[in-house]
């Protein structure tokens, strides 16, 4: 199904091109005259169409109302013409270094079937007695989204819809929305809700969340959702349709509520340690990484961090972890920007060797089960400075990630200088 969205929707580019034809002239019979101070250029504007199985809405520009700016070199302005209709044949204008600027008049505006082109040519000189031929290129400066739902959501929910947003507005996909959504350049924020029918009659909700932090113009961004109810399994992504590459971006599925009761045994796992950094001290730069995988969003309260059987420190603070997030703990925010939770001096991870646990707050925080633990001092650990352990990613589960065969060391570079991968998924071990 989606392939044949996508064919339906392949990408089409408009280049409107500006002809400028830029002369000045001199009195002939000598006499100087106010208007023997300038040249003058006349604009005609002219569009070219590049569309492939594209609807026909896309060639309707109307380049009439395009505006007109005519620039000084520095960028400020020398004259400007609400629509190109209303541009003289001819414009005075005196001999200096120019640029001439165009752009539809629906700029930073949220809306279907919308596209915004804007374009500027190269800074010419005009000198007297002169004659140039001045060319603008007018792309789409906006970008186009488009929201496509796989049969696992058509088959399976009763209904769904789809927000986008930015700072400019906002735009609702509904079940039946087949129009793409045009956006001005701002991150962008996509929230999917699906509803569907209980067992018992009552209605539940699913929502799914992701975001495009730096959209870019001229291009078509195809947001596809997935979401089997019955596995529970959701995704998002999304493709980029004009250079035909794939960009996955991070999503889950939204849940307020977290699970009640202690956290069972490996729903959390520790998945990076920093304890022996090299661009920093140890006392700024140690920190380690936990990872949810289960399917419920858990409360970090009184989680109880320890090493061996002694309680090190208790988190005193509500933080949510969501399925299938990462949470850094550092010991000083200058470890790493990605910290969400800063333990302090309470204790240091020891280079030799340490045995972390995370455990469960029990009734004084001293015998609370066990969530998960790692003794990096065992045969079989990678011996680390300067980088973190990492995790292989495909040993994300409790009891594996006990085995240091399981483990290696981290080789991108972070903003410290030292390798790791903080609130990000850990790179393969080789």
């Amino acid at each position: 199904m989606k392939n044949q969205q996508i064919k339906n929707l392949k990408r089409c580019a408009i280049v409107v091109c500006l002809s400028l034809v830029v002369h000045s002239c001199e009195n002939p019979m000598g006499k100087i005259e106010p208007s023997d101070l300038y040249g003058s250029i006349s604009i005609k504007m002219d569009v070219e169409l590049k569309i492939s199985e594209s609807h026909a809405r896309y060639a309707e520009v109307l380049t009439d109302d395009f505006k007109v700016d005519i620039l000084n070199a520095d960028g400020s302005l020398y004259q400007s013409f609400d629509r190109l209709a209303e541009v003289p044949a001819e414009i005075p204008l005196e001999p200096g270094n120019y640029y001439v600027s165009v752009h539809s008049p629906n700029e930073n505006i949220v809306a279907f079937e919308n596209p915004y082109y804007a374009g500027e040519s190269d800074i010419f000189s005009l000198n007297y007695g002169e004659m140039k031929m001045i060319s603008v290129t007018a792309v789409m400066a906006n970008c186009m989204v488009s929201v496509i739902y796989e049969s696992s959501i058509t088959d399976q929910y009763q209904d769904y819809s789809t927000s986008v947003t930015n700072s400019f507005g906002t735009l609702l996909f509904g079940k039946d929305e087949s129009r793409p959504g045009y956006f001005p350049l701002a991150p962008l924020d996509i929230v999917a809700t699906l509803s569907f029918l209980n067992a018992d009659g009552t209605t539940g909700t699913k929502t799914l969340t992701g975001s495009l932090p730096n959209p870019n113009p001229q291009t078509h961004y195809l947001v596809s959702l997935d979401a089997d109810q019955l596995s529970g399994a959701a995704g998002l992504s999304v493709m980029v349709d004009e250079s035909l590459f794939t960009e996955a971006i991070t999503i889950r599925e939204e849940t307020s509520i977290p699970a009640e009761g202690p956290i069972l045994y490996g729903d959390l796992i520790l998945t990076e340690i920093m304890y022996d950094p090299a661009a920093l001290s140890d006392t700024e730069g140690e920190w380690f990484e936990i990872y949810n995988t289960s399917s419920q969003v858990i409360d970090l309260f009184e989680v109880v961090i320890k090493k061996g059987s002694e309680v090190q420190h208790i988190i005193s603070e509500n933080l949510l972890l969501q399925p299938g997030e990462f949470l850094v703990l550092a010991r000083n925010l200058n470890a790493t920007a990605a910290a969400g939770y800063i333990y302090g001096s309470s204790f240091s991870l020891i280079n030799s060797g340490d045995h972390l646990v995370l455990s469960n707050y029990g009734d004084d925080g001293t015998n609370g089960s066990e969530i998960c633990s790692v003794n990096y001092g065992l045969a079989g650990f990678p011996d680390a400075n300067g980088a973190s352990l990492s995790l292989d990613p495909g040993a994300f589960e409790v009891e594996s990630a006990k085995s240091g065969s399981n483990w290696c060391l981290s080789n991108p570079v972070f903003e410290t200088g030292d390798q790791g991968t903080p609130g990000t998924m850990n790179d393969p071990c080789n």
